[in-house]
């Protein structure tokens, strides 16, 4: 056994200590123990070596305590016991997140032999160039990637390569988050939005692969044996197994070299497109006549900027003040005086996010009951096959789920019509795309919107301070306005006298 703890957390001392704590509550004094704290990395960490023979009966750890489901076992009770002694030592716990790989398939990730990893690679190879789910579909099957859709199974997407030492179709949950229906379809969503706005189709990244056909060796000529001899040679057949074998490895190694050079061309592509759009292309000048240079009489000194906050400068902590505006998105004046009554803003979109939450939700709400209506419609065809006095007692014992499916799919009925795709009614992969535009635009509106609620809540820290300022200042300015007026009128009537 290895118990790691966090960098710094832990003296060897103490990691030593709850070594022992932990084969106490754990082996409960029946089996011998060593426990050896190593430094070697960075984290200090318990090596754990227990003796399977128990002190007292003879009985070994397997046969008392590792027998039954996985759940019952005792290793099952490992972690929980190091991480309430963690607890009790006010150590940090590791959250596990998703499912762990075996070792065996560790193993395959670091030789580059796992059909995993491969199927992996190859699924995002595939995104990247497809325009919608069914285009990915329809390009898996060009790319060597068998695949099992069944939207209203519970595992609805399969995917097998061809030929690649794949034996069995693998569910798509089995390869990840990031590979189901939903996500992949977010996926290609995200992959489009962004092509779109830099002007590039998928075409223009990338080709769509083309499949490939492997070679076909002749057969091995079979030897003919005279009929004298009952027994035929084995040779033809062993032949004939090893250049299938040679022949599906020639199919592979293909596969395996179309890919990495179509992932090098795509490579080459996208720095080319990086570099055009963080360095544009100047049009070269048309030839012209040249210039005289002009003399230094008619050199001008360069203008000096506008000081945004020329307003307010002179206010007291005005630097400080105009410092905590920046930091919050008010970049001028100008700006913050926008904020002094309650006007209308551009970046201000809280009616039109909620609309488009009010969207989406509804959207989800109607998938959630497709699925729902999907799962007890079983029962309903059983209903609806059975008649008479069977029908009845049927129904009587599955009232509730008949009940339920019925308003499921009156609500279904009530709410899609205005989904509609040229007059007839969406699939579930329909909505589910239409939801994704509407979150996607959702999210981009929301960053715009968050900016300006900064802004806002910012702002109204000195919008009464400011103004107040600035009333000040007028009224500065309109008793000077009034004196010079007095002393005017005053000069011109000693001027009379």
């Amino acid at each position: 056994m290895i118990q790691s703890f966090a960098p710094g957390e832990v003296t060897p001392e103490q990691a030593m200590q709850i070594g022992e704590e932990l084969c106490d509550r754990y082996l409960k004094g029946d089996y011998q123990y060593v426990i050896a704290v190593h430094h070697d990395k960075s984290h200090l960490h318990c090596h754990i070596i227990f003796n399977n023979t128990n002190l007292y009966n003879g009985l070994s750890f397997t046969t008392e305590h590792n027998q039954g489901r996985k759940t019952e076992r005792a290793w099952a009770e490992l972690r929980e016991i190091s991480d309430e002694i963690c607890k009790e030592h006010g150590l940090s716990l590791i959250d596990p997140k998703g499912k762990g790989i075996s070792y065996l398939e560790r193993l395959k990730q670091q030789e580059g032999k796992s059909w995993k990893e491969k199927l992996r690679s190859r699924i995002a190879e595939v995104m990247l160039y497809s325009r919608d789910f069914m285009d990915f579909l329809n390009n898996c099957t060009s790319a060597g990637i068998e695949y099992v859709y069944t939207p209203k199974n519970k595992y609805k997407l399969k995917f097998k390569l061809s030929g690649d030492g794949q034996q069995r179709f693998t569910r798509a949950e089995t390869l990840g988050e990031g590979f189901t229906v939903e996500s992949i379809t977010e996926q290609i969503a995200e992959i489009q939005e962004k092509l779109s706005a830099a002007n590039v189709t998928p075409d223009m990244l990338i080709e769509p692969p083309k499949p490939v056909v492997p070679k076909t060796e002749p057969k091995p000529t079979q030897t003919v044996t005279a009929p004298t001899k009952p027994k035929q040679s084995a040779e033809p057949n062993t032949i004939t197994e090893k250049s299938e074998t040679a022949r599906r490895k020639a199919t592979a190694e293909q596969v395996e070299k179309f890919f990495a050079a179509r992932r090098a061309r795509r490579q080459a592509q996208l720095d080319m497109l990086n570099t055009s759009s963080a360095k544009p292309t100047e049009p070269k000048p048309e030839p012209s006549a040249p210039t005289p240079q002009p003399t230094p009489t008619e050199s001008k000194a360069p203008e000096k900027k506008e000081d945004p906050w020329k307003a307010i400068r002179g206010m007291g902590r005005a630097k400080e003040i105009i410092a905590d505006l920046e930091a919050g998105g008010v970049m001028s004046f100008s700006e913050l005086s926008g904020f002094f009554f309650n006007t209308p803003h551009d970046d201000d979109h809280t009616t039109e996010l909620a609309d488009l939450r009010k969207k989406f939700t509804a959207i989800g709400t109607l998938i959630e009951k497709m699925k729902h209506r999907d799962e007890l419609e079983p029962v309903y065809k059983e209903y609806q096959g059975k008649s008479g006095w069977s029908q009845s007692r049927f129904k009587k014992k599955n009232a509730a789920t008949i009940e339920n499916y019925e308003a499921t799919v009156k609500y279904i009925k009530e709410h899609i019509k205005r989904y509609a795709v040229d007059g007839k009614p969406p699939t579930m992969l329909d909505l589910l795309e239409k939801s994704n535009k509407l979150k996607s635009k959702w999210n981009r509106l929301n960053v715009e919107h968050t900016a300006f609620l900064t802004k806002r809540e910012t702002a109204k820290k000195y919008t009464r301070q400011v103004r107040q300022y600035l009333n000040e200042q007028q009224m500065k300015r309109e008793r000077e306005k009034y004196k010079q007026k007095k002393l005017t009128q005053q000069r011109k009537k000693d001027t009379l006298e």
